[in-house]
């Protein structure tokens, strides 16, 4: 696995889908069903016949005969004779009268009497003792009543001193002088809290409390009596003297959990008693007394309480609450029943989880009533019974039972001198295939009986604590060191050890047979389907030593041949190899996508693998494996957060695991080792079973590589242990351990957070051992023994590494200095990718100290790139860095590896901002050009950026992000690179760009430079022409350029139009809005008419759009010029024709020539017709004189005047000969004005128009001027205006002297 540390690790790795699997696989292990939910019906009696049929729930291990020295004191008995088992202390104790007698069951030998008192011991029982009373080495107190008097005996139990080859612990009894009188009273029944309360029953149906201290008080004594049961007015009425007797009780037992006291009496009623949820209250709130009538209504089948069969309970048993939230006592019956209780209301008990989760679970009980009857097992069962099932049941005499997490032994009476010990266990195969059909199972048991010598006294389990409440009910959930339950009964006979039989062992006992038929395995199969069976076959072949003794080689070799043989092939879910049986268990645990998106159930070989795994890492799987803890006095410190004996254990585990896939190298069957790879009837094809094979080839090396990891990881733990992780991260920054702190064994193993954990804690550890002068060699070979995988060539690479750039930084010789940081920099260049960010810091301000700047820059980009080989952070950037990309964490990464480069340049900027010295840095890494543009950027270096000549600044400038300032810097850069029409085009998209706040007059200038750049880059390409052949791509390249320079010049027009807008809309005012929306972006002529000129009257933009669009509409232009010229005529302030004048020339020199805005016929008659309107203001000259200020040729007045003076005197009104009279007169002035500029020195050539073209831009056609003069002479003289006529000869005569 590559040590890349950057977080940046690929999704769904083989790594991470194992560990998904053996997470799946523990999450359906702890989803077998609470006890409660098997019982959720009234009544049930359902019990299976076990496979093979001969199989035990328990197993008869050994007698253990009684001493001979007990059955000599015994022989010594006068009066009474009690015995009972002490499970914490491994002892069962026997009273002989006064004596009592402590015995070693483990050993068998070692046996302790106590006689320091005279009294017939009448009770005896072990409880805690209460906090701050005694020294911490009484473990617990043992509480001996006797008539007079009860007293207590601290306890010294030393498991460190074992005696005896089985052990059993050593036991020492102190005398602690605490003691109450008895009154008189025998105690029939003790028994103690968790936090040191006693309670007693006595034979006059009393309850009591031995209350005790440490010493005597001011008011209070160290010990006493206190009657709970009683009134007030007891305590002043001698016992003696007392009539009232309650009724006895006969045991006690207490729920420490839920803070409830249950006391069973002689009539089988049971008194429930509230000890306050600090446990310091007595209360009673319920009593029970019609338990059989109650459990009679559940179930019909209930026949205890009549005249033949006696109502009794045997037992009463606590169901803790992780065992059920609902159900907390278990009571049995003398008949065998099992009547289960709650304190929880009905409603209630249908919501195990999601009801009472939030609910405290030491709280009042509400209620306590029975909550489902189950019926007895058959003494001697032999077919599976059911409820359903009508045949009576055989009665049963039990005396003494039995319960804890599911497992039921009840003491049947078979005779005078034997006792039945009959079992009840979960079927846990039938419940999960009955969880599969359906969504609520009933409970469902195995039965069996056992005969043992003598009558049973006492029956407590060895160990509790294998019994865990998580797990203990789903037998299938074993692994090679999950410890046997065992129990031990006590009888006077001797003490029987009996074994708890598990799937496993059903197993065993199955192929241990001499001859193993295959119905019977296939039968034991599809009772516990392929997955499981598979899960038991490696449970067996991984058994430790300690119990290999129990397991024989034929045995072993019976499940290596079951699991190649019988553990199935991968195929394709339509073609099953196998019936897998029914099972709970999610096919998610083995299945494969197929390229066909067909789903592929992998073989019960591989699940069994992952069933099995999980199984064995599931103690230590989610534990923290390094916590941070505060040591007394010291700072937090790290430790390791899981005992070493656990992760000893599961390693051990793994180990044996891993052997036995080693020796195996058929473990993925294959057609080389003759096994089938596909069932006889399939259809599929070879490519088809192929890729069946490599899902499960794939997932198998998944697997094994994390049973690989995780030895390795626990080794690492331990090795971290044996240095003292405590002391080592002394050296550890505080912001780091606390990122190292809680990381779960799961995550050290399979994550790059834990990765990078493991790297840092190896830092740490070389780190330490360098300051005590150990070699890093010695360090090395250690990490290489211990954890091959997780120490790389690598990590022994960056740990030279270390040491060099250590040693370079002591040393005071400058060349040797050298020589050190030249090698750090040669090993860490090898092993760069596997550097954390972190780690990437350290070293660079290592090389930073030594003043190895360009190490620095070579190191970092060499991360870089080797953290992304494939160059997937580029493509993340270059796809605007979408949201949740797998790409995202490897850009971070390269980006940190830059800072290192950029951070270091900023300490340094006085030395390095110049061409020369940033031109130094290496140049082929992209993205780390930007970041180098970027900072640049922000140091406002824009000079350097185009000193640089980089490679990428195009492409950084005209990537996304984009703004205004880099585009105003990549026209910059393209003028300095003399790429003129390049800037032109950014210029241009500048001009039209909606996305930057640029306001229009800047708009505006964009486009004047995008027009110069653009001939600027077409004159620049005909010069190469000029100089060079003639090329067709540069005459492409002048047509798209002569394009774009037409658009952008047609652009600008239309900007100048929407400028004139703007201004004329802000010299009116009240137009805020539309003069910002002007700003935004630049408009085309239809949306400048239609949203501004036209909505506004904007009379002179309305012309301005009509000359740039060249859009033609005599009459709405007639319109117009009317509606301009006659406002500013008829405007009081305004100087009349003169301001008439004035007009036309303005917006004459701004429309003119274009004849859609300017027709000039058409103002050359309003001009005319304004002026019969107000003769008192007209002057000859006045239209002639305007219209030629308006920038218009003499020339083109002269024919507009012409032609309105050939339609006027067509006419025949008398009104006509004033207006013939006036453009007569208009044009004899305009032709002086002209002859005066000719004369002038204007250039007019004498030239005839009509024989040759008019060179001048200003020459009059002066033979059609003669003819029309001609032509007006005449007419004023029929007129009779020889006025008129003298004015035109004169004109006249001028012109032919001239020309």
């Amino acid at each position: 696995m590559t040590a890349d540390t950057s977080g940046a690790e690929a999704t769904n790795t083989p790594l991470q889908q194992a560990s998904q699997l053996i997470e799946t696989n523990m999450q359906t292990d702890l989803k077998f069903p609470v006890i409660s939910e098997l019982l959720h019906a009234s009544s049930s009696g359902e019990y299976e016949l076990a496979v093979p049929p001969d199989w035990q729930v328990v197993t008869k291990q050994r007698l253990i005969p009684l001493p001979d020295a007990l059955f000599e004191q015994y022989d010594l008995l006068e009066c009474r004779c009690f015995m009972g088992l002490f499970p914490e202390i491994k002892r069962a104790w026997i009273t002989v009268d006064h004596r009592l007698f402590l015995w070693n069951y483990e050993d068998e030998s070692d046996f302790y009497s106590f006689e320091d008192q005279e009294q017939i011991i009448v009770s005896v029982a072990m409880v805690k003792p209460k906090p701050g009373v005694f020294v911490d080495t009484i473990k617990y107190v043992m509480v001996v009543a006797t008539p007079l008097e009860v007293f207590l005996l601290g306890v010294g139990y030393d498991t460190a001193r074992l005696a005896g080859a089985r052990g059993g612990g050593e036991v020492t009894l102190f005398a602690t002088q605490i003691s109450v009188p008895a009154d008189g009273i025998a105690m029939t029944s003790i028994v103690g809290t968790d936090d040191g309360r006693v309670f007693m029953t006595g034979n006059d149906g009393g309850l009591y409390e031995f209350a005790y201290q440490s010493e005597d008080g001011w008011l209070t004594k160290k010990a006493k009596k206190i009657n709970l049961t009683s009134s007030i007015v007891s305590y002043f009425v001698p016992t003696f003297l007392s009539t009232r007797q309650d009724t006895p009780a006969l045991s006690m037992v207490v729920d420490n959990d839920r803070k409830i006291l249950y006391v069973l009496l002689q009539d089988a009623s049971i008194k429930v008693f509230w000890l306050g949820a600090q446990g310091d209250e007595f209360v009673l709130v319920h009593h029970h007394r019609t338990i059989s009538n109650s459990a009679a209504l559940l179930c019909p089948q209930f026949n205890e309480g009549t005249d033949s069969m006696p109502f009794e309970i045997a037992s009463m048993n606590v169901i803790p609450p992780a065992e059920s939230r609902t159900l907390s006592l278990v009571a049995i019956t003398s008949g065998g029943c099992r009547l289960y209780f709650s304190t929880v209301k009905r409603m209630q008990r249908f919501y195990e989880t999601s009801a009472l989760s939030n609910t405290p679970i030491s709280q009042q009980p509400d209620v306590f009533e029975i909550a489902h009857v189950r019926l007895p097992p058959e003494p001697q069962p032999t077919l599976s019974r059911t409820l359903q099932g009508r045949a009576p049941r055989q009665i049963l005499n039990v005396h003494t039972a039995f319960y804890r997490n599911g497992t039921s032994l009840l003491a049947h009476t078979w005779n005078e001198d034997h006792d039945s010990i009959i079992g009840a266990a979960p079927a846990c195969a039938q419940i999960l295939a009955r969880i599969a059909k359906q969504p609520r199972a009933t409970l469902s048991e195995l039965s069996s009986s056992t005969r043992i010598e003598g009558r049973t006294w006492a029956i407590a389990e060895i160990d509790p604590s294998t019994s865990s409440e998580a797990r203990a009910l789903n037998d299938l959930v074993t692994v090679s060191s999950t410890p046997v339950r065992s129990f031990a009964v006590l009888s006077n006979a001797g003490i029987t050890i009996l074994d708890k039989q598990r799937p496993v062992d059903m197993f065993r006992m199955l192929i241990s047979q001499q001859t193993l038929q295959d119905a019977q395995l296939k039968e034991f199969i599809n009772t516990f389907n392929l997955n499981e069976t598979c899960a038991m076959c490696f449970t067996t072949l991984c058994t430790n030593e300690f119990s290999q003794h129990s397991v024989s080689m034929q045995v072993l070799n019976a499940a290596r041949r079951i699991l190649f043989e019988y553990g199935g092939v991968p195929h394709f879910a339509e073609t099953s190899a196998f019936s897998n049986g029914v099972s709970a268990r999610s096919d998610e645990s083995g299945n494969a996508d197929a390229t066909t998106n067909e789903k592929i159930l992998l073989s019960g070989r591989h699940n069994g693998l992952a069933i099995y795994l999980a199984r064995a890492l599931q103690p230590i799987w989610k534990q923290a494996a390094t916590v941070s803890r505060t040591d007394r006095g010291k700072a937090a410190r790290l430790h390791i957060g899981i005992p070493l004996a656990s992760l000893l254990e599961v390693q051990d585990q793994l180990r044996r695991l891993q052997h036995f896939i080693n020796n195996n190298q058929r473990f993925v069957p294959d057609q080389l080792n003759q096994m089938p790879i596909q069932p006889a009837n399939s259809t599929r094809s070879t490519a088809d079973v192929a890729s069946c094979w490599q899902a499960e080839a794939a997932s198998l090396g998944a697997l094994y590589e994390l049973m690989s990891y995780s030895i390795e990881a626990i080794s690492f733990l331990c090795l971290l242990s044996d240095f003292n992780l405590a002391v080592i991260s002394e050296g550890i920054a505080e912001d780091q351990r606390q990122a190292l702190s809680g990381i779960t064994f799961s995550e050290f193993v399979c994550s790059g957070k834990g990765r990078d954990a493991c790297k840092e804690l190896i830092l740490a550890l070389i780190n330490s051992q360098l300051k005590q002068h150990a070699s890093i060699d010695s360090i090395s070979d250690v990490l290489s023994q211990r954890c091959a995988t997780l120490f790389s060539a690598a990590d022994v690479a960056l740990y030279k590494a270390f040491e060099s750039l250590k040693l370079a930084g002591e040393t005071e010789e400058g060349a040797e200095a050298r020589a050190l940081a030249t090698e750090a920099l040669n090993l860490l260049t090898n092993i760069a990718g596997t550097l954390s960010t972190r780690q990437l810091r350290e070293i660079c301000s290592a090389f930073e100290a030594l003043g190895q700047y360009s190490a620095v820059a070579s190191l970092s980009l060499e991360c870089a790139v080797q953290s992304d080989p494939h160059d997937n952070a580029m493509a993340f950037w270059g796809d605007g860095a979408p949201d949740n990309d797998p790409r995202e964490a490897i850009y971070h990464k390269r980006m940190e590896c830059y800072r290192c480069v950029i951070d270091m340049l900023d300490k340094r900027r006085d030395a390095v901002l110049n061409a020369k010295g940033l031109s130094s840095l290496p140049s082929t890494d992209a993205l780390f050009q930007f970041a180098l543009y970027d900072w640049l950027l922000e140091k406002d270096q824009l000079s350097l950026l185009f000193q640089m000549r980089g490679p990428y600044v195009e492409q950084y400038l005209s990537l996304e992000p984009r703004t205004i300032e880099k585009c105003d810097m990549l026209w910059h850069y393209y003028i300095h690179e003399n790429q003129f029409g390049k800037a032109s085009f950014v210029q241009r998209e500048l001009a039209s760009s909606h996305d930057f706040e640029i306001d229009l007059a800047q708009r505006i200038e964009y486009l004047s430079l995008s027009i110069s750049n653009c001939k600027i880059a077409i004159d620049m390409v005909r010069g190469r022409q000029t100089r060079l052949a003639r090329d067709l791509n540069e005459e492409d390249e002048i047509n798209e350029l002569a394009m774009m320079l037409r658009e952008s010049e047609d652009q600008l027009e239309i900007a100048q139009v929407q400028l004139e807008i703007q201004q004329q809309l802000r010299s009116l005012g009240g137009h805020e809005t539309p003069v910002q929306a002007l700003d935004r972006r630049l408009f085309t002529v239809t949306e400048l008419y239609d949203k501004f000129a036209e909505p506004l009257r904007l009379w002179d933009a309305m012309l301005l759009i009509f000359k740039a669009s060249n859009h033609d509409d005599p009459q709405l232009v007639e319109e117009i010029w009317l509606t301009i010229l006659r406002t500013v005529l008829d405007d009081s302030q305004l100087t009349g024709l003169m301001a008439v004048a004035s007009k036309v020339s303005l917006l004459g020199s701004r429309l003119y020539p274009s004849p859609a805005a300017f027709p000039l016929p058409l103002i050359a008659g309003i001009l005319v017709e304004l002026s019969q309107e107000r003769p008192q203001e007209y002057s000859v000259g006045f239209v002639s004189d305007t219209l030629v200020h308006a920038s218009v040729p003499h020339w083109a007045v002269f024919e507009a005047l012409n032609m309105l003076y050939t339609k006027t005197a067509a006419g025949a009104q008398n009104s006509n000969t004033a207006v013939s009279d006036m453009l007569a007169r208009e044009i004899a002035s305009l032709t002086t004005s002209w002859i005066d500029i000719a004369q002038n020195g204007g250039g007019i050539t004498g030239r005839d128009s009509e024989n040759s073209p008019n060179l001048a831009e200003d020459t009059m056609p002066v033979m059609v001027v003669d003819e029309a003069l001609s032509q007006y002479i005449i007419n004023a003289t029929l007129s009779n205006n020889g006025e008129l006529k003298n004015e035109l000869q004169r004109v006249q005569d001028r012109i032919r002297q001239i020309f």
